[in-house]
């Protein structure tokens, strides 16, 4: 009996894993976007994606250098909101306010969705003052979004 139990507990382990590649083959992960890119003081990346249905969305972002930055995602009427440096809504499970690293992943609804990579003082953190001479605290990001 124990033997029995060992094995199979041993084909549902390795079961899994070749479930996990089929659902790969039948529902491929999509890259959204994917980049390494310097983001100036006082200013932000907007990346807009569409998904048409239920998908799960994976959002990994790396400060590479600079200061900490907010990782904000919201709908277009939010990023407008957003863009004045009014108060807006977002995606508390796409966001991560005041991040240097973040990875994510949720299943989200079908809809038109806005990242914002911000380096403002619109978000929660905000680039350091500096006087007399205020110097362009810029922050390089690595960042990638896909769907599956």
């Amino acid at each position: 009996m124990r033997i029995l139990s060992t094995v199979l507990i041993t084909l549902i382990l390795m079961s899994s894993g070749c479930l996990s590649d089929v659902e790969d083959t039948i529902n491929p992960e999509k890259e959204l976007f994917e980049d390494t890119i310097f983001i100036d003081e006082d200013g932000h990346m907007k990346l807009t994606w569409t998904i048409d249905s239920i998908q799960t969305i994976r959002i990994t972002l790396e400060l590479l250098d600079g200061p900490n930055i907010d990782l904000y995602t919201m709908s277009e009427a939010n990023y407008a909101d957003y863009e004045e440096c009014e108060p807006f809504n977002y995606y508390s499970q796409l966001s991560d306010p005041n991040t240097s690293n973040t990875n994510i992943e949720v299943n989200v609804e079908p809809g038109t969705y806005v990242t914002v990579i911000d380096n403002t003082d619109c978000g929660d953190s905000a680039p350091p003052d500096q006087f007399p001479i205020d110097e362009n605290d810029r922050a390089r990001v690595q960042y990638k979004i896909t769907a599956q």
